[in-house]
């Protein structure tokens, strides 16, 4: 009988293990895929003011069909969602905007990390992890 209720307590150490484990797993992707969308909902809504931005005429405060001097608020170089870097391509008509969050991405190594690149016409969204 002795036999029995240790292994009965071996396997039921065992199972609550694996059970944790698989839960470990599937909060930190949880993390990574909820980063990841914060990321890009950050990135769209820039990029929209920066389409908004080309759109409106200089006199109004605008970029009257440009780019150049457009900013992102301070508030997005380093919040708790991550950073974003802009580069501004005024000679291509587009801004790239990268968002870098705080969880490591697919690949394990490497932080999430969201391109957008901004056109008048246009915004295209490359995950790059």
């Amino acid at each position: 009988m002795g036999q029995q209720q240790i292994l009965l307590i071996v396997l039921s150490a065992i199972v609550v293990a694996l059970a944790v484990a698989a839960g470990i797993t599937i909060f930190q992707s949880s993390a990574v895929e909820a980063n990841r969308d914060q990321v890009i909902s950050d990135l769209m809504g820039l990029s929209t003011d920066a389409q908004a931005y080309y759109k409106k005429q200089a006199e109004f405060g605008g970029g009257g069909g440009s780019y150049e001097g457009w900013t992102i608020p301070e508030f997005y170089t380093r919040y708790d969602g991550g950073r974003i870097r802009v580069r501004i391509q005024a000679h291509r008509d587009r801004v790239v905007l990268i968002g870098i969050g705080t969880e490591k991405g697919r690949n394990g190594r490497t932080k999430v990390r969201v391109q957008n690149i901004v056109r008048p016409t246009g915004i295209q969204i490359r995950i790059r992890n």
